[in-house]
């Protein structure tokens, strides 16, 4: 490593793109696209029994009327609007990946209600606080990658996407006007109360719980008290980050996985926010090429579900759901490949519709889910290798006395052409989730005045349609 330390690298990137101005245009199109999926993901999230708790909480810490909690226009302290939009956002696993924008959205979003942020302020602090998240996830990351591909399975402790915190604190820390010194206070305070890295745990447990491989809300929460506490000049070891005891060597436990310098490699010169990734189903990041694969074959030979004798998915090794038939809850129907692709034979939207009561109760989904089987391929990680951002399935359908094969290197939603989510994609999926609360008159303007947020000087003007 260079003789400048990571954090200061990180304080210097961040002091250099304050300003609206100092994006580059491809980084505002791509934050602009992060918020417009994100608010529609936290108002879909309204049919989550985690949201709905979420909600919930919200309205017991009420507090201050600062910010706002999307779809029910419940008024509350800026935390907990952050915690509440963070459960909404992550309530039907649709959030992107990396997992960024359910910690870092909701935590900017209510800090830039509260102090009155114009909406080139928030694209900026989201900007910036995104590109720090996923410099520390895309190292941290590695830890989980690595061992799948060598033992197919995770590592006993690790976490997954926790560090974001870190990222949607310097995006409060920005919005709140905080100098350097605090913004680095920022980073040592979020570091040290970053929820701990549960993931395997979660992995192993059924029915898989509402925490899922990380709690987004409490780290929304969290990152807006970090800024708070910092700008009330709280402190913390502002250079964790590069202490030999600090938040890397606590949060990942595996040995040579910590790289300093791949994280602060080329930064502020290539912004790696942009290939941040959509999500086009309410599920897993895993399971989503076999679905891409899947609807390819039911698109072009229209399979009635009694047609269908079996079907073998083979990507990535699947540890996320240990019994992928057993399916109790929204949470495990977000984690079953063979759930989601009985949602699909039986042409369910994707959208909340995936997990209401009645289609989770639905027998017909049921007794075609043991016609799915998940399996390993090693094709899958040999193509990692070579390209990270690759998601290869083949999936292998036995119909009609044939058996009928489609396969792809990247998923849907993937930052590569031929792979974007389109415009209009967002804009139908906006619209599905948002009618669960809101008219439609409020949902055409709620999604114009958010592809044009940067003309906005005041964002109360744009929560007013988000809000039934």
């Amino acid at each position: 490593m260079a003789e400048k330390k990571l954090t200061d690298i990180l304080l210097d990137f961040i002091e250099a793109h304050r300003n609206y101005e100092d994006l580059p245009q491809d980084v505002i199109d791509i934050t602009k696209t992060m918020l417009f999926d994100a608010v529609s993901n936290t108002l879909g999230g309204l049919a989550s029994d985690k949201g709905k708790i979420g909600v919930q909480f919200a309205k017991i810490n009420g507090g201050p009327q600062e910010a706002t909690v999307l779809g029910t226009g419940q008024k509350v302290s800026a935390a907990a609007a952050a915690f509440a939009n963070g459960e909404l956002q992550n309530g039907l696993d649709y959030d992107p990946v990396p997992h960024i924008p359910p910690i870092l959205m909701p935590a900017v979003m209510a800090v830039a209600e509260q102090y009155g942020a114009t909406g080139k302020q928030l694209i900026t602090a989201l900007a910036v606080g995104g590109e720090v998240a996923i410099r520390l996830s895309d190292v941290l990351m590695n830890a989980m990658r690595k061992s799948l591909a060598e033992t197919g399975k995770t590592p006993d402790v690790f976490g997954n996407s926790n560090e974001h915190i870190i990222g949607a604190a310097v995006g409060c820390g920005l919005i709140m006007g905080l100098d350097r010194e605090q913004l680095g206070q920022c980073i040592g305070i979020s570091a040290s109360i970053c929820s701990l890295p549960i993931c395997r745990d979660w992995e192993t447990t059924m029915p898989k719980s509402m925490v899922k491989y990380f709690p987004a809300a409490w780290l929304a929460h969290a990152a807006v008290c970090a800024a708070q506490l910092a700008s009330l000049g709280y402190t913390a070891n502002a250079y964790t980050l590069d202490n030999e005891f600090g938040f890397p060597a606590i949060y990942c436990r595996v040995p040579g996985i910590w790289d300093p310098e791949a994280v602060a490699k080329d930064i502020g010169k290539t912004w790696k926010w942009l290939k941040m990734g959509l999500k086009p189903y309410p599920a897993c990041r895993y399971l989503h090429t076999n679905l891409d694969c899947f609807y390819e074959l039911m698109n072009e030979y229209n399979f009635g579900p009694g047609e269908i004798s079996e079907i073998r998915c083979y990507s990535a090794s699947f540890v996320a759901h240990p019994d992928q038939m057993s399916v109790s809850n929204q949470v495990d129907a977000q984690f079953s490949g063979p759930y989601t692709l009985a949602m699909a034979v039986y042409g369910y939207e994707p959208g909340p519709a995936w997990q209401n009561k009645a289609t989770l109760t639905d027998p017909r989904i049921r007794d075609f889910m043991p016609k799915v089987k998940m399996l390993r391929s090693e094709h899958h990680y040999e193509l990692k290798k070579k390209d990270p951002l690759s998601w290869y399935a083949r999936v292998e359908i036995d119909a009609r006395g044939k058996t009928f094969t489609a396969e792809r290197d990247y998923s849907k939603g993937t930052n590569l052409d031929g792979y974007r989510i389109t415009q209009e994609d967002l804009d139908k999926r906006f619209f599905v989730n948002a009618q669960i609360i809101l008219p439609s008159e409020k949902i055409e303007k709620a999604m114009d005045q958010l592809k044009h947020i940067e003309e906005y000087d005041d964002l109360k003007l744009v929560m007013d349609n988000l809000v039934l």
